[in-house]
């Protein structure tokens, strides 16, 4: 396994902070638990030396190191689709678990990766979706350019439709049926992990009709009118109804937290949430633009299966599904 040492010089206002708080605040998706691992594992080291423990109190101007072992992050570069590429932006169709950019764990297994080394070009993110979320991405090949989609995307003036298979509690979905939900998101506090969403202060809508039923569960398509983090998963998981596979909006977080942090968790089905980003339009340079990718057959696999016993593991999965 690929091994890859980061360092980090602590500043003065982090001058005072635990050793385990510090690692979690530098590095995105970083538990204090799985920093707090790492430390207790001998992979953190601290110059001027002293020796290291979680509750350790850093000072302005210590050097701290942490070994990393990529486990893992094995590249699926060959998942990758490139539908369509311009002058100013490439469009891909990214498999799921395969995230956008890299993370505390993450450095090959991502699409700006895949960028830099197959394409053998620099990549700018432009938008993004989640690890276990496919579908269409865009990436730019300049600043400027991300600069002009960002603020595209910013306006609303993009048409993003998404694709779902969602537990259908309490039967709320028939096909053909539409409805929305406008219920504002925001940091779900001192829930962990700190991606959490839930409800907040930012404005957030989602459209949706329902395609097609299949025992307890339902085909959706969403089109989302607001860009929240996590917007289509939060709204479904509020509504009663979360997607099927999501291990933090179905599973809940202590699930997700212990997954994250390599703890022993039940086995689940299927083994990655059902959200596709199925279609993307806009206008660029005057020249109107649509982008349209078929589902993966594992939606459809899992929508007209049985329900399997393993789809709502243990005691975990019960977020939302009361409500």
């Amino acid at each position: 396994m690929e091994k890859r040492i980061r360092q980090y010089t602590v500043l003065i206002n982090e001058d005072g902070m635990r050793l385990d708080e510090f690692l979690s605040y530098k590095i995105g998706r970083f538990s204090r638990t799985q920093a707090s691992h790492c430390i207790k594992a001998g992979a953190v080291g601290i110059e001027p030396y002293r020796p290291v423990k979680p509750a350790l109190r850093i000072h302005t101007g210590d050097v701290i190191s942490l070994a990393q072992t990529m486990s893992g992050d094995v590249p699926m570069y060959d998942e990758v689709q490139l539908i369509d590429e311009t002058q100013d932006f490439w469009v891909f169709n990214k498999p799921a678990g395969m995230a956008v950019h890299p993370t505390a764990n993450i450095y090959h297994n991502t699409m700006t990766r895949y960028v830099e080394t197959i394409i053998g070009r620099p990549v700018y993110v432009v938008h993004r979706l989640d690890k276990e979320t496919s579908g269409i991405l865009i990436m730019a090949k300049t600043p400027e350019v991300s600069r002009d989609l960002d603020g595209l995307f910013q306006s609303r003036d993009v048409q993003k439709q998404y694709d779902a298979v969602v537990y259908n509690a309490k039967s709320r979905y028939y096909p053909g049926c539409v409805f929305d939900i406008d219920i504002p998101l925001g940091f779900a506090g001192v829930v962990l992990p700190r991606i959490t969403m839930g409800v907040g202060e930012l404005e957030a809508h989602t459209h949706f009709e329902c395609v097609e039923i299949h025992g307890c569960f339902a085909w959706l398509k969403a089109d989302l009118h607001s860009g929240r983090q996590h917007q289509i998963r939060v709204h479904l998981a509020l509504n009663g109804t979360p997607i099927l596979g999501d291990k933090l909006y179905l599973f809940g977080e202590n699930f997700y937290k212990d997954y994250l942090d390599g703890e022993k968790t039940p086995g689940f089905t299927p083994y990655r949430q059902l959200l596709h980003a199925s279609k993307l339009a806009f206008v660029w340079k005057d020249r109107a633009m649509e982008w349209n990718v078929p589902c993966p057959e594992i939606m459809k696999t899992v929508l007209r299966g049985p329900v399997l016993p393993d789809l709502f593991p243990g005691d975990y999965a019960k977020l939302f599904l009361d409500s």
